[in-house]
């Protein structure tokens, strides 16, 4: 006796599988974005980088650059080891002797709102800092601790060799500038360290003549 098959049970494969035509869009698709990543990627640079890699990274693939971190390049204190790749940490004070407690940011705060604070912090202390910017912060500040002239700082981990493993990495003030609010207008006065001036010395001849009687 023959028995026929029955088609109960699993579905056939081919009525599984997507059409031919839809799996060859996709893998072209998949294709033309992972070879513009590793361009973009490739050619994350100043130098070097051709007119068609920047216009394929800046029109492409900008929207998931930016969101994975990949267009910011080897910004790793681990790579280069300069003072200005330290962990930065900005500090608002009232002027004065009697300060009070003073903020600190980003404090206790971790993840990405910490590293926004830590961004914050070392662009204030750039030579080239927007002044507007310092202003903003030590504005904002005095409504938080109820006065009108603060002090803002910027302080950063010292850079410490590898060798001295058991000295612990202290602080150095960065950057410095008193923000105060003057009938409603904010001045900035930016702390200059000071210059190395020569003494002042009286010459022979006039001292002399300066110790005669009349």
């Amino acid at each position: 006796m023959i028995r026929t098959p029955t088609t109960s049970g699993a579905p056939p494969a081919a009525a599984s599988r997507f059409s031919e035509p839809l799996c060859a869009v996709v893998t072209v698709v998949l294709a033309v974005y992972l070879v513009g990543l590793g361009l973009s990627v490739a050619g994350n640079s100043g130098s070097g980088a051709s007119a068609l890699v920047r216009t394929i990274k800046g029109r492409l693939f900008s929207p998931w650059l930016v969101p994975a971190w990949l267009d910011l390049g080897f910004d790793q204190r681990l790579t280069h080891g300069a003072p200005e790749d330290a962990d930065h940490v900005l500090e608002v004070v009232a002027y004065g002797p009697a300060g009070g407690a003073p903020l600190r940011f980003p404090g206790r705060v971790s993840g990405e709102r910490a590293r926004r604070w830590r961004r914050l912090a070392r662009a204030l202390a750039r030579p080239d800092g927007a002044e507007e910017l310092v202003a903003a912060v030590g504005r904002g500040a005095c409504d938080d601790l109820g006065a009108d002239d603060v002090t803002v700082r910027v302080l950063r981990h010292e850079m410490h060799d590898r060798s001295a493993a058991d000295a612990a990495p202290g602080m150095e003030r960065a950057f410095a500038a008193r923000v105060r609010v003057v009938d409603g207008e904010v001045q900035l006065l930016r702390a200059e360290p000071r210059a190395e001036v020569a003494p002042l010395l009286r010459r022979q001849g006039r001292a002399d003549a300066a110790g005669e009687s009349p």
